[in-house]
């Protein structure tokens, strides 16, 4: 018979560069925005959700990650000094900025500077297509939005992942030991968020963070979200990561979110199931596709204290191709959905008697 009991998993996030993890200062830290945008800022009353109107809840849905679009850039500015062999501390001085403030721009870490890359691109004779593209990013990585003024509150880990959200064209996500953080009810979220206070800062509010979770979740669902696929081990549903009647009903949201959204399709990956050339995955993950011109594409790789982000290409297609061994191996989404449910019948079968 089952038991329920903590586990040491948290599903509140962090994120990190190949090199280095994200913390809020690497939101973009400017007083001034690019009118091209057309975000609507938040205003300072209210809750994470209030705060953000029905609009701006439509322009997150397509605009594209500022994270994301950040890493593009920097990416491109260092193969742009590459083509051209102009060193970094060459093209700082000829442009009158300091290298420091390049070296930023080349690793993503902060809202690039317009006149600096405007100046990249006059100093290096970049072509209009390109330029254009180049500057679209710089623009694009400027973006401060409802997470960045509630990081805090919702927790730093779980405010990137709403950066990475943002314009994704398709999420897809593996979950090894937890239901993933789009497809959690309030109660079993709150149950998480607070099972581990020590974890976080002192302007943490489990009350917020469950607050924003649900927001992720309305524009997740939105008309004209991402197609969202999730295939969840059976581990994660079988561990009782809260009280058992509150995993009864997580359970049975899994399979209403299934049923009632067409973008939304959940698969069970067996505990027994035989993965194509025995692969065996070693923590949770969230791939993200975009709809920006360079359709680029992202990974959030889960750890207990922090999160790797990968947007490399080399980095990013090995999970690729993990995650069509295991979506292959997972059972059928009809399959997924009896699992579920007799998952949730036998708690609520035994209530009382798990403890």
């Amino acid at each position: 018979m089952p038991t329920c009991g903590p586990t040491s998993h948290t599903d509140l996030r962090s994120d990190q560069t190949t090199s280095c993890a994200y913390t809020a200062d690497h939101q973009p830290s400017h007083d001034r925005l690019p009118e091209k945008l057309g975000y609507i800022e938040s205003t300072p009353a209210g809750s994470p959700v209030d705060r953000v109107s029905a609009d701006h809840g439509r322009l997150l849905v397509t605009r594209p990650s500022p994270y994301v679009r950040r890493q593009w850039l920097a990416r491109e500015i260092r193969r742009l000094r590459e083509e051209h062999g102009v060193t970094g501390e060459a093209i700082a001085r000829t442009l009158g900025f300091p290298r420091q403030q390049l070296s930023a721009l080349e690793n993503g870490h902060i809202g690039p500077d317009i006149d600096l890359v405007s100046g990249i691109c006059d100093y290096l004779s970049v072509g209009m297509n390109r330029r254009t593209a180049i500057m679209d990013a710089a623009a694009d990585g400027w973006t401060r939005s409802w997470w960045a003024a509630d990081a805090e509150q919702m927790g730093v880990r779980q405010a990137i992942y709403a950066d990475l959200e943002s314009g994704a064209k398709t999420i897809t996500e593996y979950a090894m030991a937890l239901i993933p953080g789009l497809l959690q009810t309030p109660a079993f979220a709150d149950a998480r968020l607070r099972s581990d206070p020590a974890r976080h800062g002192a302007g943490f509010d489990p009350a917020a963070a469950v607050t924003a979770r649900t927001h992720r979740q309305r524009l997740l669902l939105a008309t004209g979200g991402p197609r969202y696929e999730a295939v969840i081990d059976e581990v994660a549903i079988r561990r009782c990561a809260a009280d058992p009647t509150v995993v009864a009903q997580q359970l049975r949201h899994i399979v209403a979110t299934h049923e009632t959204y067409p973008s939304a399709t959940i698969q069970v990956l067996p505990v027994e199931a035989s993965i194509r050339g025995h692969s065996a995955p070693r923590s949770s993950y969230s791939i993200y596709r975009y709809r920006d011109p360079q359709g680029s594409q992202a990974v959030a790789v889960d750890t207990l204290t922090r999160d790797l982000i990968h947007t490399e290409p080399a980095e990013v297609d090995p999970y690729l191709n993990l995650h069509s061994r295991l979506k292959a191996a997972a059972l059928a989404p009809d399959a997924s959905i009896r699992l579920l449910r007799a998952a949730a019948d036998h708690l609520e079968s035994t209530e009382g008697v798990l403890t």
